[in-house]
């Protein structure tokens, strides 16, 4: 397997669930506090990994949530944002430059903020409220779940939440486990490119897998490969998009196992009567060692990230393209 390492991915899960305690304490303090609204903002791919869990509150609980562009947000500002906010923001780096000044606007207004960065003493992490420091932990997408589960909790929304992360242990033997089977379908997606690209693919998803697969589409595909991608949500597909499905037009469909599952099987019912490239990545085809039924649902973002991992790892070594090449992203002034 290309870029794989299965003692690795263990280790690192091991230092993503000892994040737990700290990320709980955080929610209770938030809790003690008092807020009456939550935030989520972050730019490009950290905001679209935050999704999953926005969607995950207004599936579950009463607490008013949304999500908002870093850059949209100072720019137009938003009535709901209010000194009883509790934002969350996230940055691998810590020094992405919108998500930093945003969190800089939200303090200024004095906003709760919690950032989750993965370098320590970070220009984020300095002007946050709270912060945690994820480091080489994996995965740090699912991170929030910590927080916005606990905070569910203490609401009694959630009652099943303990469970569910006592059972977060597994991750790093569930991340092993799916991966190991979604590499032939991975060297099967990046085995169409070996001859020549695709001018133009299509990647659907919905719900708590929406995130994930606009993040494939645009962090990945676009920015990482520079291949023409289009992404859309499986409830919008049919209203413009569904025009651009031809016979040998790539469409992806990434599905999960939530209430939006109908949608994706409505959009896979129809791309397959009329192209003859359609790729469906479903977390449902994969055993996750350790974890009750009823959670697979709230994991389906981090599985379908496993197995988008073997597609694009495998599509950058057929390209020859790695994936840590840029021609204007941090490279340019704009």
């Amino acid at each position: 397997m290309i870029d794989f390492n299965e003692k690795v991915t263990i280790e690192k899960a091991e230092k993503f669930y000892a994040l737990r305690s700290e990320l709980e304490a955080i929610a209770d303090k938030i809790c003690e506090k008092g807020f009456d609204n939550i935030l989520f903002t972050s730019a490009g791919g950290s905001l679209a990994v935050l999704e999953p869990y926005s969607y995950m509150m207004k599936s579950m609980s009463k607490i008013p949530v949304f999500t908002e562009i870093p850059a949209e947000l100072m720019a137009t500002g938003n009535a709901m944002v209010t000194d009883r906010t509790v934002a969350i923001l996230t940055s691998k780096s810590g020094d992405t430059k919108e998500t930093v000044a945003v969190a800089k606007w939200l303090k200024e207004r004095n906003v709760t903020t919690v950032s989750l960065c993965g370098e320590a003493n970070s220009p984020l992490a300095e002007v946050s409220t709270f912060s945690a420091n994820y480091g080489e932990a994996h995965p740090h997408d699912l991170a929030s779940i910590f927080i916005v589960g606990k905070i569910m909790f203490n609401k009694g929304e959630f009652p099943d939440y303990p469970q569910f992360a006592d059972e977060l242990k597994n991750i790093g033997n569930v991340l092993v486990s799916v991966a190991k089977a979604a590499e032939e379908t991975g060297k099967k997606y990046a085995a169409m490119f070996e001859k020549e690209d695709k001018e133009y693919q299509i990647w659907i998803g919905s719900g708590m897998t929406w995130g994930g697969t606009y993040s494939m589409a645009m962090c990945v595909l676009e920015e990482c490969q520079w291949l023409r991608t289009k992404s859309i949500n499986s409830a919008e597909f049919f209203h413009g998009t569904i025009e651009l499905v031809e016979k040998n037009v790539l469409v992806a469909i990434g599905m999960g196992e939530g209430l939006t599952r109908p949608l994706d099987e409505r959009a896979v019912n129809f791309v397959q009567k009329h192209t003859n490239q359609l790729f469906v990545f479903d977390t449902k085809d994969y055993e996750l060692p350790g974890i009750s039924d009823k959670f697979r649902w709230m994991l389906s973002p981090i599985i379908l990230w496993a197995i988008y991992e073997r597609a694009y790892k495998n599509l950058a070594d057929v390209r020859k393209h790695t994936l840590d090449i840029r021609r204007y992203y941090r490279r340019l002034e704009y």
